[in-house]
């Protein structure tokens, strides 16, 4: 069955994720002949124990695309300027995007 098409007018969440969770990572570590030579082990050590990331977004869809309606803190710049208080607003935000 194929799910209904997007139409304008519709809000929709995004929900894009990372997550380390370890006893999955570690069964993906252990399957020496699979999933194991995918995973680079330096780099996965340097993101264990910082459970992961979501940044959902909630979005109008159009007739010729889409609206964005979530503003947050999305490079590093921003992050950094927040956790500053340099900006403190989400309109401060929208201005970045």
């Amino acid at each position: 069955m194929r799910p209904p098409a997007l139409q304008a007018g519709m809000f929709i969440t995004v929900e894009p994720g990372c997550y380390f969770i370890d006893y999955l990572l570690d069964a993906a570590l252990a399957d020496t002949e699979g999933r194991a030579a995918f995973i680079n082990a330096d780099v996965l050590a340097r993101f264990r124990g910082t459970g992961g990331v979501r940044i959902e977004d909630d979005v109008l869809v159009t007739a010729d695309g889409c609206e964005n309606f979530t503003h947050v803190p999305r490079t590093v710049a921003e992050i950094e300027a927040v956790m500053a208080g340099t900006i403190s607003q989400r309109s401060e935000l929208a201005k970045h995007h």
